[in-house]
């Protein structure tokens, strides 16, 4: 039976998180998605939002699909790092201890 590893990193307050997860849940999936990193089997997913984060939840609060729109026109991104990707020359020298000079 294979084992799942998850770790989940949220780069903000997490007193606001849990604030927003106990009065309105959608504005704490905004906020983790808009700001946070997880990792699961050893693969690195790093969300970030370009634009400003309190106005992308005011519009979730007010009006839904205009945070739909704040977040195609400011710029949404997903970085994923798999260190099975790097090549094998890259993974041996960084395991190198470092050499000192006499």
């Amino acid at each position: 039976m294979d084992k799942t590893n998850v770790k989940l990193h949220y780069r903000g307050s997490l007193l606001w998180l849990i604030f927003w997860i106990i009065v309105f849940f959608p504005v704490a999936i905004v906020l983790l998605f808009t700001g946070s990193t997880f990792v699961l089997n050893q693969t690195r997913y790093d969300f970030q939002y370009d634009g400003s984060r309190f106005w992308l939840c005011f519009w979730v609060l007010i009006f839904f699909p205009v945070a739909f729109l704040l977040l195609f026109l400011n710029g949404y991104s997903l970085k994923i790092d798999n260190p099975n990707d790097l090549p094998v020359e890259k993974i041996e020298k960084s395991n190198k201890p470092p050499t000192q000079s006499p």
